[in-house]
């Protein structure tokens, strides 16, 4: 009993273990955009981004170094002067050797600087938080390709669980009919003929349930790629197929959309300010660039190694300042500004062009939505008139006033109105969804 026990617990544990298995639409977007690494690397993105602008911001601040040096001098350097220097009586060529220095030489020091003015600092400054502002956009822009791309893989699995349980439908009725004929045939009633008929059409009705299985199994592993699960974990969806439709409605010719609030026009925007800021910072470098520095040092030196233990150190202090004046570069530095103007004026046109380019965009999504919209509506009822005319046949079959030929027709043409249903249905949602995405909805 107790073994029985631990087997129940670990049984309970290894299933505690997978974690969530189970997911509603709303819940499958929020595991996608915490789970799905290009999730994860935009949040790093933004994060170096934040990173860029502590190091920008540092540039302008005060920068202490301290250094430290040893020398022990195995040959002190000679020094050749002329020896007339100290001797008159010397001879003409005659030189002296001089030695300078000592034999231990010990050093620290300490300075610090501090940039005064420099015109590419403050526009370095500026570029970094634009480029801050960037990465959140991309940040943005990362969920909303994750966000569309979950519901279109979560809709692609509800349609193909929709397609199995409609052709196990299908495949049950065609077991049963071909049952029910069977019998009839053993009993003398009917020709062969129509048993060997209704044969075909099981074996077409459980090949196309087969294969359908195998799209779901498809979808679902397309899903868990797009949630950002391990391929190997089980996934089952709560929300409804059906449900989705009652959301949807016909008036996609009304839907407008403020082009200036779309993500990629948002983007495209930044990176015209971030060519603004290219020209300012090539302009800057006509700037002069002021700076201050300090530095104090101390020195020991002498023929032992005593300067821890009672040897003499020399200090030295210097303050002063720096200035750089950009003179004259041959006509390079304003080449340099002309490329960054002509990049500008590039990004501006391209900003135009999608402006543009998105209108036209939005066009077309409300028109293929309204066509998607038509097409469900019109494969809605054709599946009820089949699905009726299918009934009705099935009837007849039984009563003996049509062959099995022309119920297997009749069955053919609902599978065929089934399937076309349920990708309209799913073709409906995708062109929702690119519509929403379009005018800033999704």
């Amino acid at each position: 009993m107790k073994k029985i026990g631990l087997i129940i617990l670990s049984l309970i544990l290894a299933f505690a273990s997978f974690g969530q298995s189970s997911f509603s639409l709303e819940e499958a977007i929020k595991y996608a955009v915490k789970n799905h690494s290009n999730m994860k690397n935009a949040n790093l993105e933004l994060e170096n981004a934040l990173q860029k602008i502590n190091e920008t911001r540092a540039i302008g601040l005060p920068q202490i170094s301290g250094e430290a040096q040893f020398q022990n001098f195995i040959e002190i350097p000679t020094t050749v002067v002329p020896a007339s220097s100290f001797n008159p009586m010397a001879a003409p060529g005659e030189v002296s050797e001089l030695q300078f220095g000592t034999e231990f030489n010990t050093s620290a020091s300490l300075s610090a600087s501090q940039i005064i003015f420099n015109g590419s600092y403050l526009v370095g400054l500026k570029t970094s938080k634009v480029f801050k502002s960037v990465s959140e956009f991309n940040k943005v822009k990362t969920e909303l390709d994750v966000k569309e791309n979950v519901l279109k893989a979560y809709y692609g699995v509800l349609a193909a669980e929709k397609t199995v349980a409609a052709l196990t439908d299908i495949d049950a009725t065609s077991q049963k009919i071909y049952d029910d004929t069977k019998v009839m045939y053993e009993q003398g009633l009917i020709e062969e003929d129509n048993v060997t008929q209704l044969s075909l059409n099981v074996l077409t009705a459980k090949n196309s349930l087969r294969a359908a299985n195998r799209q779901l199994q498809d979808a679902k592993i397309y899903l868990k790629l797009q949630m950002g699960m391990k391929l190997t974990d089980v996934i089952s969806l709560t929300s409804k197929f059906d449900n989705v439709i009652t959301t949807m409605d016909v008036n996609g010719s009304e839907v407008t959309s403020d082009v200036s609030q779309n993500i990629n026009y948002l983007m495209m925007n930044q990176q015209l300010k971030l060519g603004a800021l290219n020209v300012q910072y090539e302009k800057s470098k006509y700037l002069p660039t002021l700076s201050a520095f300090i530095s104090h040092s101390q020195q020991a030196m002498g023929n032992e190694f005593n300067a821890f233990s009672g040897g003499t150190w020399y200090p030295t202090s210097v303050w002063g300042l720096n200035l750089a004046v950009p003179i004259f570069s041959s006509g390079m530095r304003r080449a340099v500004v002309n490329q960054a103007s002509i990049s500008l004026l590039q990004t501006e046109n391209n900003l135009s062009e999608l402006k543009k380019g998105l209108s036209v965009q939005t066009s077309l999504a409300k028109s293929n939505y309204d066509n998607a919209f038509d097409t469900y509506t019109t494969s809605k009822e054709a599946v009820k008139i089949s699905k009726k005319i299918y009934n009705n046949y099935q009837y007849k079959f039984k009563e003996g006033l049509i062959t099995s030929l022309d119920l297997s027709q009749i069955q053919t043409q609902y599978l065929s109105a089934e399937t076309q249903y349920i990708q309209a249905i799913y073709n409906l949602i995708n062109a929702k969804i690119e519509l929403d995405k379009i005018t800033n909805k999704l």
